[in-house]
């Protein structure tokens, strides 16, 4: 920036010893990240973020240090959060529509450039992004679909709505039968539809014991997002959204996801 003088690692280090409310952590912590201390970095900002949990820059520095140790499924969560804290902070933006082009995630990409568009129409950045994800799209389109993996049943649901972060449908043993969830493998999702499935069932015998009926379903909020789970037959479907996405909105994801996953059990039985 211009004008101001970056402080060295030392004057950084003493000044975070001395004051432990200082927020220079956050600079502290960039810099070991940018030394390739990843390590390090992410002790100083999560210990930072205890005494100052709503620091915008924090969560977006933490979210930096998850995308440069690999973890960037916690670097989405983090730069989520700074959205939540700060709608109009263009470089978390930026970092989720990197990201979701290298993804392949062009529904959000565009989702998140739309808003970017906003904030700072003349950004140089953000036009090149566009240009990027346009660009990205025509390739798709152009291209071969031989050897292309099968479509999967939820697919074209997340397409039509970009703020959904997942589907997936679990047989009552907990395997996942359909979607993804975690993007971190299969095997995280399977662990995941294991735990729900769990979840689920006791949830239902709480139901039962308070006489309130048949389980209906289950939601689960956080600052970032907001999971559903809903039986459907012996299995759920679990949908994962934006907290920012409308509560009507999401309903009719979760009961469209239901058609689906009902004629998805339908035919497994024939």
């Amino acid at each position: 920036m211009v004008g101001k003088t970056r402080r060295s690692l030392q004057e950084l280090s003493d000044e975070v010893a001395t004051n432990p409310n200082s927020t220079a952590f956050v600079e502290l912590a960039a810099a070991y990240r940018e030394r390739g201390d990843t390590e390090r970095a992410l002790r100083l900002c999560l210990r930072g973020l205890q005494r100052h949990p709503t620091h915008v820059e924090a969560h977006f520095e933490l979210g930096c240090i998850y995308e440069a140790r690999g973890e960037r499924e916690l670097a989405l969560d983090e730069w989520g959060i700074v959205r939540q804290l700060a709608p109009d902070h263009l470089p978390s933006r930026l970092a989720l529509v990197r990201l979701y082009l290298d993804e392949q995630r062009y529904a959000d990409a565009e989702a998140e450039l739309s808003t970017a568009r906003e904030l700072a129409p003349a950004d140089k950045a953000v036009a090149e992004f566009w240009r990027v994800l346009q660009a990205a799209r025509r390739d798709s389109a152009e291209s071969p679909d031989e050897g292309a993996p099968p479509e999967g049943a939820f697919d074209a649901l997340e397409q039509e709505h970009p703020g959904t972060l997942g589907i997936m449908l679990v047989g009552g043993d907990g395997q996942v039968l359909e979607g993804r969830m975690t993007r971190r493998g299969v095997e995280s999702d399977r662990m995941l539809g294991v735990t729900l499935n769990g979840a689920k069932l006791e949830a239902a015998r709480v139901a039962s014991y308070l006489e309130l009926g048949g389980l209906q379903g289950m939601v689960i909020e956080s600052a970032v997002a907001r999971l559903t789970m809903s039986p459907v037959d012996d299995g759920i479907v679990v949908v994962a959204t934006r907290a920012e996405v409308p509560a009507g909105q999401a309903a009719r994801v979760v009961q469209r996801a239901r058609e689906i996953a009902g004629a998805h059990l339908s035919n497994r039985k024939r």
